[in-house]
């Protein structure tokens, strides 16, 4: 049985992406079947998912073996999409946005202090990012020509959510947060992880790291009280 995604102690333990992986997977599945209306497209999804939890590059993703794998047929698969690098942009930024589904579900699943809300939201985004390898990461950005707020669209839903999560638990109610401001912090603390990632930082997955994205959270935070 896999672990919950916010069962991993990053605090004090690097990143486990296989194990990360695992845990990770069936949260994505299951958010892909209840958000993506397109039963094709999620086929498609689950399929290149599958594939490349199995490759640490896009190697494992060609396209004969993600059409097999997804049960349908080649022409199916371009009339869905324009191309086949197309598509893995598409469905790298759909499991990024999968992922925001899968934060807010269990963000309203039980109050928090303003400590436990920072650790959590860390604990759900820091373990997301270690589950796609840095190389397909940068391969991914390399052959698309996008800015930081196309290449991840995701991150712009992120501040509406929180703060409505905050203004409605008991324990963080007395923040007084502006949605603008605390979207350009989500904005920049993604960017830093982000280059983290495509400059292969040695510290990304430590727990140091992970700690360092923690506090900048919460730094902000406590200045809205």
């Amino acid at each position: 049985m896999s672990l919950a995604i916010t069962a991993f102690d990053f605090h004090e333990v690097p990143a486990d992406p296989d194990a990360l992986i695992q845990a990770w997977m069936p949260e994505i599945e299951q958010a892909a079947y209840s958000y993506v209306a397109d039963d094709r497209f999620v086929a498609f999804l689950v399929a290149a998912l599958r594939l490349g939890s199995r490759s640490k590059s896009l190697e494992g993703l060609n396209l004969m073996r993600l059409v097999e794998a997804a049960g349908y047929s080649r022409s199916t698969f371009f009339r869905l999409f324009e191309s086949y690098t197309g598509f893995l942009l598409k469905g790298y930024q759909l499991t990024c946005l999968l992922s925001t589904k899968v934060y807010a579900n269990h963000l309203a699943d039980q109050p928090r202090t303003l400590d436990e809300f920072c650790a959590f939201t860390t604990d759900v985004f820091f373990g997301a990012n270690c589950t796609i390898s840095n190389e397909i990461l940068r391969t991914l950005w390399r052959e698309h020509s996008l800015t930081h707020a196309e290449f991840h669209p995701h991150v712009g839903e992120l501040a509406p959510l929180i703060q409505v999560y905050l203004a409605q638990n008991l324990q963080t109610s007395h923040l007084q947060i502006d949605v603008e401001e605390l979207n350009s912090v989500l904005i920049n603390l993604d960017l830093v992880i982000l280059n983290a990632r495509l400059n292969n930082d040695p510290k990304w997955g430590t727990p140091q790291y992970y700690r360092k994205l923690r506090k900048m959270l919460l730094g902000y935070l406590l200045t809205c009280a």
